[in-house]
């Protein structure tokens, strides 16, 4: 009777968890739990155990899509190895503040679950011109103005970077792709004024706020996102989409200065007339980070 009885909580538990499939609620709590700079590495490892490695899988909303077609049930897929109880503690922690959080990982994978299933009340959205003026996106511009024409009269020099600056470079041409790392400033200014020179072009940013805007990370950074097209002096040759993360210098009157660059430049035959950030492929994780709207201290 012992073993029968067994059998029939076993089955119970089972028919409790086939009732809940990954709808499209569960799939916005994931993207929101997953798609971070943070998390996404998991969610890649995720995908990839979850399909036995059969699919190569680079892009996080790929994953994400990867992920649900194969697993069926959402509870199932939370309790997994690699979603440890430090990441679920983590994100209630963040997600619902003054909660406690002494829990078992079953506890909050159930937490997490019921967060999701609450409908979200609607709020009052900010209009686009409110959003434009936001102070960390007229700091973007103002950056981007300045940079962009600081590079292109080539006068950008080392007092404009951090002296361990970091560049990482990708020029994707016709004949293959080519990745460049420095971990320098005098490195980095001398692989963008090289490139530039080598092929002969100029950077023309999109400075509307479809093509330049603001992000914080989760380190304090500002991140300015943005791209537009690459000229020479005959023609549009193709597309650039860059990413800058400044911070304060103490011994640059507290300027802001940028620490990081992930740049990446692409040539096209008929390249967009304005590129913006909504095509920047390489860009959409990172515009996914918050917009705050109150001052830069």
């Amino acid at each position: 009777m012992y073993i029968i009885r067994r059998a029939i909580k076993h089955i119970s538990v089972y028919k409790f968890l086939i009732t809940m499939p990954i709808l499209e609620v569960y799939k916005n709590g994931l993207r929101d739990f997953l798609v971070n700079e943070k998390n996404t590495a998991i969610l890649m490892q995720l995908a990839k155990s979850t399909t036995k490695n059969v699919c190569k899988i680079e892009d996080p909303e790929e994953a994400l899509d990867y992920l649900i077609s194969h697993v069926e049930d959402i509870h199932v897929l939370l309790s997994k190895r690699l979603v440890t109880r430090e990441l679920l503690f983590m994100y209630v922690k963040r997600r619902l503040p003054g909660i406690a959080t002494n829990f078992t990982k079953a506890d909050l994978v159930t937490k997490v679950i019921k967060y999701w299933e609450q409908p979200v009340e609607p709020i009052s959205k900010p209009n686009n011109v409110e959003v434009e003026e936001y102070p960390i996106h007229t700091m973007a511009r103002k950056f981007g103005q300045w940079f962009f024409e600081r590079i292109n009269s080539d006068r950008l020099s080392l007092i404009d970077l951090w002296n361990d600056a970091a560049l990482h470079l990708t020029i994707s041409a016709s004949d293959g792709i080519n990745v460049q790392e420095c971990e320098t400033a005098p490195e980095v200014l001398s692989v963008l004024i090289g490139t530039k020179k080598k092929f002969g072009f100029l950077f023309n940013p999109n400075l509307t706020h479809g093509g330049i805007q603001g992000r914080m990370d989760s380190y304090g950074q500002v991140l300015v996102l943005s791209c537009g097209t690459l000229h020479t002096t005959e023609s549009c040759v193709g597309v650039f989409e860059c990413v800058f993360a400044l911070l304060r210098d103490p011994y640059s009157e507290n300027n802001w200065k940028p620490k990081r660059f992930k740049c990446l430049l692409k040539s096209e035959l008929q390249p967009r007339i304005l590129h913006s950030l909504r095509d920047c492929e390489t860009l959409q994780t990172v515009l996914a980070l918050p917009m705050p709207n109150e001052d830069l201290d």
